[in-house]
Parts: structure tokens; C-alpha cells; sequence
């Protein structure tokens, strides 16, 4: 019997990806998204990231997506986040994050969301955002980002934000 299978690391979707086989299990919207709008908006609206196997390296068993954002100063979770701040502001969303059933239950989601946060702390490097956002899809999903440093925002139970200097510290080195 073999091992679980080698995951490569996560690399900006392309034509060259197949999706059809990809299923969540269980929000079929997620599946969809990937299938037929992911592709479409890469450039556009979102940047989809994707993971495959070494065995085939071109089926897609996870993926993520993040696109900017702006919101209301009060739907940031505490008074210090929305100090000096304009009505109106910047932040990065990570819109979807799905594995495919054949790759869950080995950590994959935390690893997609680490290099989620990664890729938006680069990010806020270069634009200024001032937190990132994630619209958990379920109960068991806001579980899952509070797991890792999310917060429930004021606007909704599911809204979930990671100030931009939380996930900085995250990575920090010395961590």
C-alpha cells in the first residue's frame, strides 16, 4: 500500500489545470467557483492558487483565492483596528479555500491558508491593506480560521478578519 500522495506547492492556476474531477464533498458552490468561474476571473477580479499531486501535477486537489476588498471602518473588529482610519477600507480577501475530498484530512487547509496569509502580507508590502478577510462558508469554517487568528467582524458572525499586522507577526522568524 502506498503513502499519501507527494503535494506540490501551491502555483497560480492555467489552462493547463483540471478541475472536472474536483469535488469539496460538501458545498457543492465551491466546486462550482473552481469549475467554472475560477479561470475566468484569474487576472481580472481574483488570483486563484492552486495545489496538486507529484503523481499528477496537473489536477487540481486544492485551492484558494484572493482578490481585494474594501469595507466599512466598522466592520473591523476592535476600536484600535479602526483608529485614523478612512470610511472606507483597503483590505485583501481570501474569497474561497476548498480541498478536494481525496486530499483532506492531512492539514492541506492550514497549509493553502498559511500561504494565503504569506502572499497577502506580500502583498500589503507593496499597497497598503489594513486587514485580511475571509467569508467563513459555514459554522465549522469560522472555526477553522479563528483556529489560526481570525476574528469575527461586527458586520457578521461568518466575516472573519486577520488584522494585516497579526499575520505579520505570525511569520515572523523568531516565531
Amino acid at each position: 500500500m502506498s503513502g499519501p500522495a507527494v503535494i506540490l506547492a501551491p502555483e497560480r492556476l492555467t489552462a493547463q489545470h483540471s478541475t472536472t474531477g474536483f469535488s469539496n464533498g460538501k458545498h457543492p458552490s465551491l466546486d462550482m467557483w473552481l469549475k467554472e468561474r475560477a479561470l475566468e476571473s484569474e487576472g481580472l477580479s481574483a488570483r486563484t492558487y492552486v495545489i496538486c499531486t507529484a503523481a499528477q501535477p496537473q489536477r487540481v486537489v486544492g485551492y484558494y483565492a484572493i482578490s481585494t476588498a474594501m469595507e466599512e471602518r466598522l466592520a473591523l473588529p476592535t476600536a484600535k483596528l479602526r483608529r485614523n482610519l478612512p470610511q472606507q477600507v483597503p483590505l485583501l480577501l481570501i474569497g474561497r479555500l476548498a480541498l478536494d475530498t481525496s486530499a483532506q484530512g492531512r492539514g492541506l487547509g492550514a497549509n493553502l491558508l498559511a500561504d494565503a496569509i504569506r502572499r497577502c502580507c506580500a502583498a500589503s508590502e507593496i499597497a497598503g491593506v489594513r486587514a485580511i478577510v475571509a467569508h467563513a462558508i459555514d459554522d465549522e469554517a469560522a472555526r477553522f480560521y479563528e483556529r489560526y487568528g481570525f476574528v469575527r467582524s461586527p458586520l457578521g458572525e461568518r466575516i472573519m478578519m486577520l488584522p494585516i499586522e497579526t499575520a505579520r507577526r505570525s511569520l515572523a522568524p523568531d516565531r
